[in-house]
C-alpha cells in the first residue's frame, strides 16, 4: 500500500496504522472502529503466498457492516458496495479508483470463516453479483410458490423433478402429462 496518510471515515477520523489481519494479511486499520484498508496489490500477493491459514474455522461471528457508503481512505471518492453473498451476508466497500477496500470489523474473519479468503476478486466481479442476484430472486421465488401452494406440494414437485430429469424421454412424459394422459 502506499505510504501516503489515510485517514479512517469514522467518528474518530484516526490515522491508519499498518497491521496484519489474521492469517498475514497486511493492511492499514483504525484503532476506533476496528475497520482495516485492504490495498488490493497487497491482497493479490498474500493470495499467491497464502496456504492452509487462508481459511480457518472460527466459533461465533460478529460484523459490523457500515449501513452506507463510506468515502474512500486514500481519495475520498465514495466507495461502492459489494455483497459477499447470502452467507455470510454483509457487503464490502471498494474504491475501484484507488484498488482498495475496506473491511469493517469482523468481515475478514467472516470471509476466511466461509472459506472466501482467496476470493476476493471473485466476490468484486460482476459475474458474482449477477450470480448472487439471480439465486436471491429464485429464493424469493420459491418463498412465494410455497406460501401459494404449501411445502407439502413443492417437496412433491421437487421429487417429480428430480425423478423427470433422470428419465431418458422426460420431454415425452412431460408431453403426456400435458395432454392430460
Amino acid at each position: 500500500m502506499t505510504q501516503a496518510v489515510l485517514r479512517c471515515a469514522c467518528e474518530a477520523r484516526n490515522v491508519l496504522v499498518p497491521q496484519e489481519l489474521p492469517g498475514g494479511l497486511p493492511v492499514r486499520a483504525c484503532d476506533a472502529c476496528g475497520g482495516s484498508a485492504l490495498a488490493m496489490g497487497d491482497y493479490r500477493h498474500w493470495r499467491d503466498q497464502a496456504g492452509a491459514a487462508a481459511q480457518a474455522a472460527i466459533g461465533l461471528l460478529v460484523v459490523e457492516d457500515h449501513p452506507a457508503a463510506r468515502p474512500c481512505p486514500s481519495c475520498a471518492r465514495l466507495m461502492q458496495r459489494v455483497r459477499v453473498g447470502a452467507t455470510p451476508d454483509f457487503r464490502l466497500d471498494r474504491c475501484a479508483a484507488c484498488a482498495l477496500l475496506w473491511l469493517d470489523r469482523g468481515e475478514w474473519d467472516a470471509l476466511r470463516s466461509a472459506g472466501l479468503a482467496t476470493s476476493l476478486e471473485e466476490i468484486l466481479s460482476e459475474r458474482w453479483q449477477r450470480d448472487l442476484q439471480a439465486q436471491e430472486v429464485r429464493t424469493r421465488r420459491i418463498a412465494q410458490l410455497r406460501e401459494k401452494h404449501g411445502a407439502e406440494c413443492m417437496e412433491e414437485l421437487a421429487r417429480m423433478r428430480e425423478w423427470l430429469d433422470t428419465q431418458p424421454h422426460r420431454d415425452e412424459l412431460l408431453a403426456l402429462l400435458r395432454a392430460g394422459w
